[in-house]
């Protein structure tokens, strides 16, 4: 499922790109595919955000959970819809990207690498808006050739609800969208990006280096956010959080209406 080497050739082109301005018909709400639920109560937080931001924004949105530890994956519903939210959880199994010596120090789920990978290829078929998130963020890189550190130390690791500062890139989409240059985000991990995968850039880093975002590279591909933390955990007049769910939702809305 993902590239054999680290630094190959993308795997997969869009299939449902439209010429600029072109616009099909909505009928309904906006379908949003979560990817997967642990079944915690954290994840909650995922819907809630996502509906508290469409009401503030002025939009129409039908979350869609795509997989979870109580429910398979449903292959059809993959072509269904408009944007996906990549969660985050448990951590990617390490021999995905090579550090399989490292694995005592991974928390993973069994299952859950194979349905969001599918998930994930399907949703890069269809050129979709995505707002990865987390273990989302992590999941796009490897898919895209990349590797992770298995386990920051101490010294980094991050626990629920730890606010710290980002530097948003200079010149980055992602400065566009969140109108700062500095801010306070919410993080709970003990991973990062280790190498960039293919076809991204470094959107944000914590003041110590470790990458907190990336973006897609060039203006190829549809609208794509991936932060290392929790908007969904935060509040919407926060820019690292509101902001980004505002452009999510524009950018569906501007590919499916």
């Amino acid at each position: 499922m993902f590239p054999r080497e680290p630094h190959s050739s993308p795997r997969h082109v869009p299939r449902e790109t439209r010429p600029a301005g072109e616009r099909r018909e909505r009928l309904g709400p906006m379908r949003i595919g979560l990817s997967y639920d642990q079944g915690t109560p954290k994840y909650r937080f995922y819907v809630e955000r996502l509906l508290e931001a469409a009401g503030r924004y002025g939009f129409t949105v039908e979350p869609v959970w795509l997989a979870g530890s109580a429910q398979p994956l449903e292959s059809g519903n993959l072509s269904r819809i408009d944007g996906l939210v990549l969660t985050g959880g448990a951590d990617i199994e390490p021999h995905r990207y090579g550090a399989g010596a490292q694995a005592g120090l991974c928390k993973t789920l069994a299952g859950r690498d194979d349905a969001e990978l599918e998930v994930l290829e399907a949703a890069l078929d269809r050129d979709i808006p995505m707002l990865a998130i987390c273990r989302g963020l992590q999941l796009l890189n490897v898919y895209q050739g990349g590797t992770l550190i298995p386990d920051l130390g101490p010294a980094h690791t991050l626990k629920d609800d730890t606010r710290h500062p980002v530097e948003i890139a200079p010149g980055s989409t992602l400065r566009s969208y969140v109108k700062v240059a500095r801010g306070l985000a919410t993080s709970s991990h003990h991973q990062a990006i280790d190498r960039l995968g293919n076809e991204l850039r470094v959107a944000a880093r914590h003041e110590d280096g470790t990458i907190e975002a990336v973006e897609w590279a060039g203006a190829t591909r549809r609208w794509l956010v991936a932060v290392q933390w929790h908007p969904e955990r935060m509040s919407l007049v926060e820019p690292l959080s509101g902001r980004l769910y505002e452009g999510f939702l524009a950018a569906i809305r501007d590919r499916s209406t």
